[in-house]
């Protein structure tokens, strides 16, 4: 199941049109799909995806899929399970799962999927279904059919992704956009044209093109695409994939370099309407500056004020009957976000930007692209590539971008996620594009007081103090939970860093609804089994926390860029106390490794029965071309030798 591109949706006039098809039923099984036991060209491949069908129908306000792949060995067992997305206000309107075996018996999926929010990659949750299909072989195929739908005057550009981790046999992708009036972001005229559907082919895989059907539905079939190999911190694969991305739009769209002039020039004019210059907004900035001769104070205190309003946007999505019974109402002006106390994101800052202006500054708004989710294309003309917002101002001769829209960013940077992007920044009348700078490098800092028992258990306290933009992911994380799933999220965390079977309990923490300053922890922890035991010897990990992903950029070769989210640095201090009765037989050796761009090292001392280790790790930049990676593989080599470094302890003669 696949994500629309953008979250953003347009609204619709609703006229009701005639039914198109419907989502496919179980599809025969050949003596050719039973029959095959590897892929030819990627021999020892773990599975095969024999069929893939993709249906969109915005009209009739559904998603379907079908998915059938056949298990070659035990690593392809992993198949079994599967997770299909749910975007905000849709259901599960249909499900069907198989298990086929190569005698041709079947077993159906009895249990329904059950809801989970899935975590993929850094900063990104959603809402799936998910299960395991029923006994499953090496042999077997598995399938399953879903359809989603929804009830909503609202549509969203629409992606189609051609290549998977599997060689796919054949795959069939079907849209078809909505057949009445779309009043999209760029339609200010009132007049409601019939908006035209356009798309982008990037990355294109074949010759064959999208073609039109009968019903408007647009539609391609393609046959033998190899499987996408994703590499270890790689920007968003959809980069690098082919991909198929509709969206909507009027007369605007004809053209990239028609569209973002076009953009340009409205962009600035939209914005200058809803900053205007208001008598509310003059009076909001002389009181918050009265009395602070200092510029940067000044903004300081502006930057404040603005992100004491009620942000909407990370309260959780509301329906237009609670909006009426709660007395939401839009926003049209700064004034309005004054009034009301409230806003969205985007609305706060650019009453930010009016603040800062009613102050005397030179502020300018930037439409922001989000490299968590695509890089930014132009080819791609749809506005939703920079639907994030931020504030450019001018202080003591230097340009400084702002982002109080984003609950919980400090003063002086932007959230990762719109750093080191693509922007479009926009003048009084025209608009110009810029890359965001850099974020600064962020500080995590732990610490250990731990006491190893003679059975290999371990016990003791840590503690964590996350800073820069770990700290503000994990309060971005935690914004709208309560005490009980604060403690949940910050102890998940720390059992990441552990081995399996840990025990984490958060005994204190601070620094939760802070903007800036650190987000601090304290933890006792339990691991039952944590140092290997032999009749007189313990083996113990020098390093309490797993750091980094296990088997990290072990590839000789490398194809895409290597991406971090942004630079950082850690500090670790462990201290472990020695069971009774034993001693260090054999230190940790010391490590340590440098770079124009990074450093590392670990070392361990014994101090009264005590082994101390420290480590320190940095990362200057977070984005490196594929020409680097021999370098930082052999670095990131020096860094897991020593993250999994051991000392031996022996127990005293009896």
């Amino acid at each position: 199941m696949r994500f629309p591109l953008v979250a953003t949706l347009f609204c619709v006039l609703s006229i009701p049109m005639p039914g198109m098809e419907k989502p496919e039923s179980w599809l025969p099984i050949t003596p050719q799909d039973l029959a095959i036991k590897d892929v030819p060209g990627y021999s020892g491949s773990a599975a095969i995806q024999l069929y893939y069908s993709y249906y969109r129908d915005d009209n009739d306000q559904f998603l379907a899929e079908y998915r059938r792949i056949k298990i070659l060995n035990e690593k392809g067992r992993k198949y079994a399970d599967f997770q299909i997305p749910v975007p905000p206000g849709a259901r599960l309107a249909e499900f069907a799962a198989r298990t086929v075996h190569p005698d041709g018996s079947i077993v159906e999926l009895r249990e329904k999927p059950f809801e989970k929010t899935v975590i993929k990659g850094r900063g990104f949750k959603f809402l799936a279904r998910v299960g395991t299909m029923p006994d499953v072989t090496v042999g077997s195929i598995v399938e399953y059919r879903v359809k989603l739908d929804w009830n909503s005057h609202l549509v969203s550009d629409s992606l189609w992704e051609i290549q998977s981790d599997l060689y796919t046999v054949k795959a069939r992708f079907r849209f078809r956009a909505y057949q009445g009036f779309v009043e999209t972001f760029t339609d200010f005229s009132g007049d409601f044209p019939r908006s035209r559907v356009s798309y982008a082919y990037l990355n294109k895989f074949g010759i064959e093109d999208p073609a039109k059907k009968k019903g408007n539905l647009m539609e391609l079939e393609v046959e033998n695409v190899p499987p996408f190999f994703s590499e270890d911190n790689m920007p968003p694969e959809v980069d690098f994939k082919p991909v198929v991305i509709f969206y909507y739009g009027a007369q605007e769209i004809a053209s990239p370099d028609k569209f973002w002039d076009w953009l340009g020039k409205l962009w600035p004019e939209v914005m200058e309407k809803f900053i205007g210059n208001h008598r509310e907004v003059r009076e909001l900035a002389a009181r918050t500056t009265a009395g602070e001769p200092d510029p940067e104070k000044q903004l300081r205190k502006l930057y404040a004020a603005a992100q004491q309003i009620r942000n909407l946007t990370y309260e959780r999505e509301r329906s237009e009957e609670e909006k009426k019974r709660e007395n939401l109402k839009p926003n049209h002006s700064v004034a309005d976000v004054i009034e009301h106390g409230y806003g969205t994101a985007n609305d706060i800052n650019r009453l930010f930007a009016a603040l800062a202006r009613a102050a005397g500054f030179d502020a300018s708004i930037l439409q922001v692209s989000d490299r968590r989710k695509l890089s930014f294309n132009k080819l791609i003309l749809t506005p939703w590539q920079l639907a994030p917002e931020a504030v450019a101002v001018r202080v003591n001769g230097q340009e400084t971008l702002l982002d109080p829209g984003t609950r919980y960013c400090p003063y002086g940077t932007l959230h990762w996620s719109n750093s080191a992007a693509t922007a479009l920044k926009l003048g009084r009348k025209s608009s110009e594009f810029v890359t965001t700078p850099a974020v600064a490098s962020s500080l995590m800092q732990r610490t250990a007081n731990v006491a190893l028992a003679a059975d290999g258990s371990l016990k003791g306290e840590i503690r964590v103090e996350l800073n820069g933009q770990d700290a503000l992911d994990a309060r971005l994380e935690a914004r709208a939970a309560d005490d009980a799933d604060r403690r949940q999220i910050f102890e998940d965390l720390v059992k990441s860093w552990l081995q399996e079977g840990a025990v984490v309990k958060l005994q204190e923490s601070q620094g939760w609804d802070s903007t800036g300053g650190p987000l601090n922890g304290r933890f006792t922890i339990e691991i039952p089994v944590f140092a290997s035991v032999t009749a007189r010897r313990l083996v113990v990990p020098a390093l309490l926390f797993r750091a980094l992903k296990t088997g990290m950029f072990q590839n000789e070769l490398r194809r895409y860029p290597i991406f971090f989210s942004y630079p950082f640095t850690e500090t670790d201090e462990v201290t472990i106390k020695l069971p009774e009765g034993y001693t260090l037989e054999a230190p940790p050796y010391r490590r340590k490794s440098g770079l124009s761009y990074a450093g590392y090292e670990i070392s361990s001392t014994l101090k009264e029965n005590q082994l101390v280790t420290t480590r320190s790790l940095r990362l200057d930049d977070a984005s490196f071309p594929p020409e680097k990676y021999y370098e930082l593989k052999g670095f990131f080599s020096v860094v897991m030798a020593g993250d999994g470094g051991q000392a031996v302890l022996q127990a005293a003669q009896k």
